[in-house]
């Protein structure tokens, strides 16, 4: 999931973003920070927002843009703790730019 998130990161999202993230899937998870432009792979700060996903490939597949996370959240298959803005800005920095 860390080359995932590494490949698939935006530095140009324009979120505002600054949070320690944890993704979980149950079996696993792992937690990263996003800086405005920067991931923090290994971030050491107290989780801010934990983002609960029914398995890693949907973590993935809503984090691309792959799958919308209203139809997921709807058959829940996601859900979030935190500030609810910062699940959109999450998933905001991990999409491709638009042209």
């Amino acid at each position: 999931m860390h080359d995932f998130l590494a490949q698939h990161f935006n530095a140009n999202h324009n979120t505002g973003l600054d949070a320690c993230i944890r993704l979980d899937w149950g079996d696993g998870g792992i937690h990263f920070a996003v800086r405005e432009s920067q991931l923090e792979l290994n971030c050491d700060d107290p989780v801010e927002m934990t983002l609960y996903f029914h398995s890693e490939s949907l973590a993935r597949e809503l984090l691309s843009g792959e799958a919308d996370p209203v139809n997921a959240f709807m058959q829940s298959q996601f859900r979030a703790s935190g500030h609810l803005i910062w699940v959109f800005h999450t998933m905001a920095a991990f999409r491709p730019p638009r042209a």
